[in-house]
């Protein structure tokens, strides 16, 4: 795992300053604290961060093939690589190294850019092809390793985080509106946008192509709802478990100790049994624990259970509610806004687990692919309900709207209140509207913002007009497989580990077990109101009886009693400040109406209080100090707004 940059310049006789992509990876120190490395001929220069997890004596970056007319860097890992390696060699290429990058090396010789086809694994790389003189950038199919760059008009740079790029002096801080809008939607900035104007996330599955200063991107792989009808459940469980053995086993492949983040759900649970069956010593388990009264949040109790029934070597770690003092550096850590709370206990189990291994595994991506979230069986309940009378609809919404909202300690009141709000509409306008923080974003956003023309819901609206639906709940599944699950969780899982030096690999994420659950018709997914109806089945015997009867729990915590308590000074402090009472991008009166509504008691606006803090301090650390710019890359006035 580690954290690459690299500089074209498109004229030939251009040279990249010796000292620039020195000063871009030294950014990305905690992606790669262990060796750094670079490569610099004349317009190209590739550089990167090295944290040493497969061969660690010879496996140092940037690496090159036999006569050095190729040359690569690497975020991430190939689980295949030893046997794509073995058949390499049986062609006669030559290794020089031991390690996974030079496999991806030679397979281009061999392939070209139909290389990544081959590929198991994730990873965001970039090879420079000396003898076409072109550059190639390609990232992983599901989006688990980042890849940014920014395009200017005489040259491309790309790096694993924003902050290498914006070490380049060329590279503006110069705020994207739309992002902004899909921001406070999404609680993440979506697709192929960044905050930022001038730089852009190469998408998921993408690979991109830059020769002669022409950029060119294609998709190298997607995967759609292709469901095989008349098998049976038996059958359907019988592959499920051998294939999730495969996918546990393949990413267990390094050279120093692995670990496992273990919660008290299936998923994580599921996880650690597989990877005990090939262990050779005992698995190294971590959970989060809480402090505080609100609610039911603590999973310690569960996942020592599984961790007690494979005898790992379990680490309970302790979350207490100073937040704010963490706060600056979870901002810090994404480089534009973002405002997924669970960063708060990610950031504490991976400072934890980093202490003791390099590597952790994690059960990420169960929930999307076989159904795990309630609001998958909100989605297949509004179905039935819209088969009432309007008659009973409408005292439902009634009944809903004079309900208390929920103080964050459950979510079953907030969860009734919005599905009878939204359950009447079309399936992608419901889901969405399930989804979105904000509605419409113009609710909080300052009036004088432009959003260049583009729709408020444009990266969703990509998303489900590209869908080739058999069953309405392949919408919401496999939307979240495209957006919620690379721009937000995958992004969370990347920052808050490598901001502790650690590589947490997904491996329910792993590409050949993702186009089996394609094929897995959704009804196997969710039945009724059952969850993950076929994966509890398949994994009911690895694990303890009460984990099946277990509510869904996962990294969240008591947000909005903080508010109210620990957190209302950092929320109010930020929100009386000059910066947001003068923002130009935020409406003031609507952010103090939130607040005001919040604190006390009248409504739950947690998530969106959550945005609006991170968005301020992220403006605070980012945006405060920004140098005089062309006029037609300015912000907005700061006319005050009513």
């Amino acid at each position: 795992m580690c954290g690459i940059a690299g500089i074209l310049h498109f004229d030939q006789a251009r040279e990249v300053p010796a000292d620039m992509i020195r000063q871009m990876c030294d950014t990305l120190m905690h992606r790669g604290p262990d060796a750094f490395g670079e490569y610099i001929r004349g317009n190209i220069a590739l550089g990167m961060r090295r944290l040493s997890i497969i061969d660690l004596q010879t496996g140092r970056q940037p690496i090159a093939n036999e006569d050095e007319s190729h040359w690569i860097v690497l975020n991430g890992e190939i689980y295949n690589y030893r046997e794509l390696r073995k058949d390499l060699q049986a062609k006669g290429h030559r290794f020089r190294t031991l390690t996974d990058t030079e496999v991806i090396l030679h397979l281009y010789e061999d392939l070209g850019e139909s290389c990544v086809e081959r590929l198991r694994g994730m990873f965001a790389f970039a090879i420079w092809d000396a003898r076409r003189q072109a550059l190639v950038l390609a990232r992983d199919r599901l989006g688990i390793k980042p890849l940014y760059y920014a395009h200017l008009p005489d040259a491309l740079l790309f790096a694993s985080e924003i902050k290498a790029l914006l070490a380049h002096p060329r590279v503006l801080r110069d705020l994207r509106p739309e992002a902004l809008s899909e921001y406070f939607l999404h609680l993440c900035v979506p697709g192929h946008l960044s905050i930022f104007r001038q730089i852009s996330k190469l998408p998921p599955s993408h690979i991109m192509t830059i020769r002669g200063g022409h950029v060119s991107i294609r998709q190298y792989w997607d995967v759609i709802p292709t469901p095989l009808e008349g098998r049976s459940p038996d059958l359907w469980i019988e592959e499920l478990r051998s294939r999730l053995e495969d996918a546990v086993t393949s990413h267990m492949v390094a050279d120093v100790p692995i670990g496992a983040f273990l919660s008290g759900g299936l998923d994580s649970g599921a996880m650690v049994a597989l990877m005990s069956r090939s262990a050779t010593a005992p698995v190294r388990t971590f959970t989060v624990g809480f402090s505080f009264p609100e609610g039911n949040f603590d999973e310690r109790v569960p996942a020592r259970q599984v961790a007690q029934r494979y005898l790992t070597d379990h680490t309970e770690c302790l979350l207490e509610s100073q937040i704010s003092e963490i706060f600056p550096n979870l901002v810090r850590a994404f480089d534009e806004p973002f405002a997924d709370s669970s960063a708060i206990p990610n950031w504490l189990i991976c400072r934890e687990t980093s202490c003791q291994v390099k590597v952790a595994l994690s059960g990420l991506g169960g929930d999307e692919l076989f159904g795990g979230y309630e609001r998958y069986v909100g989605f297949r309940l509004a179905e039935r309900y819209q088969r009432l009378p309007e008659g009973i609809r409408w005292l439902v919404r009634a009944l809903a709207s004079s309900l208390p909202s929920g103080n964050g300690s459950s979510y079953t009141l907030d969860r009734l209140k919005r599905f009878a709000t939204f359950a009447d509409l079309p399936p992608a306008e419901r889901y969405r509207c399930f989804l979105a923080a904000f509605e419409d974003p113009a609710e909080i956003l300052h009036p004088d913002l432009h959003d260049s023309g583009r729709s408020r819901h444009a990266r969703y609206q990509e998303i489900v007009q590209g869908l080739r639906i058999h069953d309405p709940l392949d919408l919401p599944l496999f939307a979240d497989l495209r957006l919620y699950l690379p721009d937000d969780l995958l992004t969370l899982t990347d920052r808050m580990s490598m901001a502790h030096s650690l590589e947490v690999r997904v491996p329910f994420l792993d590409h050949t077990l993702v186009e089996f659950v394609a094929r897995m018709p959704a009804a196997l997914k969710v039945r009724s109101h059952q969850k993950k109806y076929l994966f509890r089945r398949a994994v009911a015997s690895w694990l303890p009886h009460s984990h099946l009867s277990r509510p869904k729990q996962g990294f969240s915590i008591p947000l909005a009693s903080w508010f109210r308590g620990g957190l209302r000074t950092l929320l109010t402090d930020l929100v009386e400040s000059r910066a947001c009472r003068e923002s130009p991008w935020l409406k003031w009166t609507a952010v103090k109406r939130l607040v005001a509504e919040h604190l006390s008691g009248g409504q739950n606006h947690e998530n969106r209080l959550w945005a609006l803090l991170c968005f301020l301090e992220w403006e605070r650390q980012y945006m405060s100090d920004v140098p005089s710019r062309p006029l037609d890359l300015v912000k907005p006035s700061a006319t005050s707004s009513a």
